[in-house]
């Protein structure tokens, strides 16, 4: 039997960025929102909300239409309390985009929260820290 390496460590956690938006990329962005927005009650699919809003930038477009999954996943998932497989169903998505989706976004909560605790504690002084036990 072959002894693990202890001295592999965990791959770390990755670094998000989260975009800066000029003013002109949030007029964008909050236009496109609720055009999709409208379009998902009016009862259209993903595919077709996306389509209904024309957006030149790619890479703007892209993060746009994965942001705005990340918040019909929060909005009825998570606050609406519908299984993922229902809003993949009315979104007219597969199962697996809304579950990867559902992945990262609590992985990207997972980060922010490390990341802000870190930074918290970092600004604690160590004196700070000690205990009376």
């Amino acid at each position: 039997m072959k002894k693990k390496d202890k001295t592999k460590n965990k791959e770390d956690m990755p670094e998000i960025n989260f975009k800066q938006f000029t003013p002109d990329e949030g007029r964008i962005y909050e236009e496109a929102v609720q055009a999709y927005r409208a379009a998902v009650q009016d009862g259209k699919k993903l595919k077709e909300a996306y389509d209904g809003y024309a957006i030149a930038d790619v890479e703007l477009r892209s993060l746009i239409q994965a942001d705005f999954l990340k918040i019909m996943i929060a909005e009825r998932h998570f606050a609406g309390r519908e299984p993922l497989e229902k809003v993949a169903s009315d979104l007219g998505v597969s199962p697996d985009l809304v579950k990867d989706t559902y992945g990262r976004m609590l992985q990207e909560v997972g980060i922010t929260a490390a990341n802000q605790f870190g930074q918290e504690i970092r600004s604690v002084h160590p004196d700070e820290l000690k205990t009376d036990d």
